[in-house]
């Protein structure tokens, strides 16, 4: 996966009445068996047919093929989850798939009952997967306009250097312009785009900007799962900076906001 297909990539909600390919179907289900997740927290994906399965969604049209995601509640989780789901969701790209990260818009019971959901297992999100529609039905130009779903915060207002108090621009970003401004283009429940950076000397700190409502027994803390698909961006885009680096957790100690939560660092090997 390359920058581009994070920049391609968009929400369909409206699919074609067309099978996938078995081919395609084989490269998919090679690459869930292999997608791994962050900080040794394994997710396992589930291939599902709606029609057999008797999962639905009330936002999507035309999708027979679904895939879900799970993993153990655990410390981190939720970021392992968005991280692996994501790279899924950029390689379904690559292959001219559509997807749609679903978290509370699914028959959730439905789809629990299909992966065969554990006590101490959660699902925070599905996606369809198919073929996007010539066109989109009324109703997703509707929800996406009511999300406003091609917009995002400036550069300036999520990320920061050395600590909260000083934005970080474009033009003073030097080698982390380009993971950061894919941290940007980032998909998140609803938009709310919780992820901050804070740049330091050959390390990058995210955190978590927390919105009330989010975190639920259900799914966990789905802005959780919008930072894990944060940092799986920013990795691909540094990865393609020829930048090389890894995650680690270790909290540097910044003053935050009450609503702000450490969440890793990406760490440059120099």
């Amino acid at each position: 996966m390359d920058t581009e297909v994070i920049r391609k990539r968009k929400s369909i909600r409206t699919y074609r009445e067309q099978e996938i390919p078995e081919q395609t179907l084989n490269k998919v289900k090679n690459f869930l068996q292999g997608d791994t997740g962050l900080f040794e927290v394994p997710v396992t994906f589930t291939i599902l047919n709606a029609k057999k399965e008797g999962v639905t969604s009330p936002v999507i049209i035309g999708a027979d093929t679904f895939i879900a995601g799970k993993c153990r509640k655990q410390k981190n989780a939720e970021v392992s989850f968005g991280y692996a789901f994501e790279k899924f969701v950029l390689y379904a790209t690559s292959l001219g798939l559509g997807t749609v990260w679903l978290a509370a818009t699914i028959d959730r019971k439905a789809f629990e009952k299909a992966i065969h959901l554990e006590d101490d297992e959660v699902m925070p999100a599905v996606t369809p997967l198919g073929f996007a529609a010539a066109k989109r039905s009324i109703r997703e130009s509707m929800m996406r306009k009511g999300l406003k779903s091609d917009s995002r915060l400036p550069f300036e207002e999520l990320f920061f250097h050395d600590d909260f108090q000083k934005p970080l621009s474009v033009a003073t970003a030097g080698i982390w312009e380009l993971p950061l401004e894919m941290v940007r283009l980032a998909p998140s429940a609803t938009n709310k785009q919780p992820w901050r950076a804070v740049v330091g000397k050959n390390k990058v700190y995210f955190y978590e900007k927390k919105t009330k409502g989010y975190a639920k027994e259900s799914t966990g803390d789905i802005q959780k799962v919008d930072l894990g698909i944060a940092l799986c961006h920013f990795e691909i885009a540094a990865k393609e900076s020829g930048l090389k680096g890894r995650f680690i957790q270790a909290d540097p100690g910044i003053s935050v906001a009450g609503d702000t939560e450490y969440i890793a660092t990406y760490v440059l090997e120099v």
